[in-house]
This record gives C-alpha cells, sequence and structure tokens, in this order.
C-alpha cells in the first residue's frame, strides 16, 4: 500500500483545524463574545487546541489501522491467491474507520481531559461525554471525516489503475517482441533446417514427418504472437511437435514424461509458449548423454503447473543472462500476479509456473 504522507498530513491538520474551531465555537454559542473577543480568549484557546490535539490523534490512528488492514489483506491475498472484492475491502476499510475513530475517541478524550483539565477516569466516565447524543455526534462525524477520505483514496485508486493498466500494456508488448525474437531466432531456424537436410538423405519418410512438425510448430508461433495466454490444452499439443523435433535432432535423448493430473488442468491458461522456452532451456543448459536421456516431467505440484529436469552438467559451462526466465517471471507476474518458482540441487533443476485459474476439466 502507497500511503501518500503530504496528503495525510494537509488533510490532519485542515480537518482538526476546521473540527477544533467548530466545536469551540459551539461551546461559547451564546456568550455575546464576537470572533475577536474569542480568538484571544484563554477557555476558548485552550478547547480548540484540545480538540485540535484529539482530531489529530484519531487521524492519526484511522492511517495506522488501514495501514494494518491493507497488510493484513496483502498477506490473505499472497497466502490464498484470491484478491478481496473491492466492495468487500471498501466496506472493511469503512467499518473499521468508524469503529476505530470511536474507540480512539473515549480512548484520547480521558487522557486528554486529565492532561489539559485534570479531571479523573472516573469523572471523565460518569460525565456527559458518555450520552448517547454525543456517541452519535462521533459516528456521524467519523462517517464524514471518512468521506472525504475516501473520495481522495477512489481518486488515487483510479489513477493507480490506469497506470498500472498502462505499464501492463507495455510490458506485454515487449514480452511480445521478446518472444519473436526467441522463437523465431536465426540460430532455432537454422539448426532445424540442417537437421531436415541431413534426415531427407538418411531417411525421406522420417524427414517428411520432421517437416511437419517444424511447420506445425512455426504455425503456432506466427498465429499465437498476439496471444498473451492459451490453454494448457493448445500448449501440450503445441510441444508434442516440438519435442519430437528435439529427438530427431539430439537422437531420441529426451525423456519426456506427461504426469496423468496435468490432464485435469487443461483449460487453465499459462503463458503463451512458456512450456517450449523452459524445454529449450534444459536443452540449453545440459549436455546431451551419450548414453541413456535426459528425464524431463510435466507435473501440478504446489498449486502450479512443474517442469522438472535431470542435470548434465556441461563440461565447460556456458556465460548465461538467465534472460528467458527473468521475460517468463515477468509475463507471469503481469498476467497471474504471481512470478515463477525456480528449485534447484545439485542433479535437480525445476521451474514451477503459476496457474491462473483452479478451473479443471
Amino acid at each position: 500500500m502507497v500511503v501518500n504522507w503530504y496528503r495525510h498530513v494537509v488533510l490532519a491538520v485542515s480537518l482538526g483545524i476546521l473540527i477544533s474551531l467548530a466545536i469551540s465555537y459551539y461551546s461559547f454559542f451564546g456568550s455575546e463574545l464576537s470572533w475577536s473577543e474569542l480568538l484571544v480568549n484563554p477557555r476558548f484557546l485552550k478547547n480548540t487546541f484540545f480538540s485540535f490535539v484529539l482530531a489529530l490523534l484519531i487521524y492519526a490512528s484511522n492511517v495506522g489501522m488501514s495501514l494494518l488492514v491493507s497488510v493484513g489483506l496483502n498477506k490473505r491475498e499472497k497466502k490464498t491467491g484470491i484478491a478481496m472484492h473491492r466492495r468487500l475491502g471498501n466496506t472493511l476499510y469503512f467499518f473499521t474507520g468508524i469503529v476505530t475513530s470511536i474507540a480512539t475517541y473515549y480512548l484520547f478524550l480521558g487522557l486528554l481531559l486529565q492532561l489539559f483539565y485534570q479531571i479523573s477516569f472516573a469523572d471523565y466516565l460518569q460525565g456527559s461525554h458518555m450520552r448517547f447524543g454525543n456517541f452519535l455526534g462521533v459516528v456521524l462525524l467519523s462517517v464524514f471525516i471518512l468521506l472525504i477520505v475516501f473520495s481522495f483514496a477512489y481518486r488515487d485508486q483510479l489513477r493507480s489503475l490506469e497506470l498500472r493498466n498502462k505499464e501492463m500494456e507495455i510490458a506485454l508488448q515487449k514480452n511480445k517482441i521478446e518472444r519473436m525474437k526467441e522463437q523465431l531466432s536465426p540460430h532455432f531456424l537454422f539448426n532445424n533446417l540442417n537437421v531436415l537436410i541431413s534426415t531427407i538423405q538418411e531417411d525421406p519418410v522420417k524427414a517428411e514427418q520432421f517437416a511437419r512438425s517444424f511447420s506445425k510448430i512455426y504455425r503456432y508461433v506466427l498465429e499465437r504472437l498476439d496471444a498473451t495466454s492459451s490453454t494448457l490444452a493448445e500448449e501440450l499439443k503445441f510441444i508434442q511437435d516440438y519435442i519430437y523435433l528435439l529427438n530427431v535432432r539430439y537422437d531420441n535423448a529426451i525423456d519426456f514424461y506427461l504426469a496423468e493430473e496435468v490432464y485435469d488442468y487443461q483449460k487453465v491458461l499459462i503463458p503463451t509458449l512458456s512450456l517450449q522456452l523452459l524445454l529449450e532451456n534444459v536443452v540449453k543448459h545440459n549436455s546431451i548423454p551419450s548414453e541413456g536421456k535426459i528425464r524431463i516431467v510435466l507435473s501440478i505440484s504446489e498449486g502450479g503447473l512443474k517442469i522438472w529436469n535431470e542435470k548434465y552438467a556441461k563440461p565447460k559451462e556456458e556465460y548465461t543472462t538467465g534472460l528467458g526466465l527473468k521475460n517468463l517471471s515477468s509475463r507471469c507476474q503481469v498476467l497471474m500476479q504471481q512470478e515463477i518458482r525456480i528449485e534447484e540441487t545439485a542433479g535437480e533443476f525445476s521451474v514451477i509456473i503459476p496457474l491462473s485459474q483452479k478451473e479443471k476439466v
């Protein structure tokens, strides 16, 4: 929660001055003293300062309580992954504001009466301040102050939402360009064309199947460049052809296993081409074993889509910027308000993509 402290200070002081002058004038109403006489009257000035301090304390308490509620809601959202409805959240803020105003009014009023006028708590509790009319006045005043504060907060919320939408649009455009560069890179194109040429000479039938899978991949990439997310079913269908290309290229060195529970989440949305990026990442950062295969497992874990692989360290580790995973994490943050999770040990590596919804087939 971003706090505009300058605005809070201005509002607190302004409201404090207006409320304290109104209360003090009401207290001296009927005394037949003019404004000029009231402004130099010691009792009037003392009452005004008393009310001003009380108003500041109540306002500060409301700000503190709002921050606590905001922190609590943020923790709840991170834990459950579900944001509270805006109307329900505003109702909660408004209700806690009124309760805080009433509670702090009676608490600080008792403390200030003892400090300014040496009135004990026993006398305070038995005094006129505990009447229902006074309580009703506090409630109405709290509602008035909260409406003013909420009007500013609502305007800030609209401006923040507008800025967020612009930032999201820019981020999505950048990611779109990055995906285009990654998926249609000359390196990827030339590697597969070289494999195709060599396969034509060795096995024309296999080469034809390779070419068909290759064309399907590029057709899917071109069709989905404008899509920020795709269903898991669409991505699974796409990577079947991609894995076939990898196995032709690396002589069946990729052992890809798809867990059964993944099929229950085919309508779930994930960032477009995210699985291809992670598979390419496995091949890029592991050496191809002369015997055996690189095992890759796609499963559901901890509320996300997990892709796990065995590690086969290269003899000489290449320098990497990690840009691919950073871009994917940024896309997940924009689309799902969660980043990817990376888990790594000496012999294993896995990435968990957050799921945008829990809907199953």
